[in-house]
């Protein structure tokens, strides 16, 4: 109807509303960090395949050593996250 994912965005708002209400901030930060390397290591991973391949080689060892510079407890959690969503799509795929 509104031509977007409105639901999502929606129900995305409410969970980071609810997380930062209740969370402590700097864990939520942490969780973020995660999963926004993981998110640029898996873009540069992507662009290994277009030919190219000193530029995205480091940006993936940069995302990887950066992701898991992180508090440990950012790296669990948002390892376990990342694993959860990889269950998902493999499930519902079959």
């Amino acid at each position: 109807r509104f031509d977007s994912p409105y639901r999502a965005e929606i129900a995305v708002g409410v969970l980071v509303a609810v997380i930062a209400a209740t969370a402590d901030v700097r864990g939520a930060i942490g969780f973020s960090s995660f999963a926004v390397l993981v998110y640029y290591a898996i873009a540069n991973a992507a662009a290994w395949t277009l030919g190219a391949r000193l530029i995205p080689a480091a940006g993936l060892i940069g995302c990887v050593v950066l992701a898991f510079a992180l508090p440990p407890v950012a790296v669990v959690t948002g390892a376990a996250v990342v694993a959860v969503g990889a269950a998902v799509y493999v499930f519902r795929n079959r």
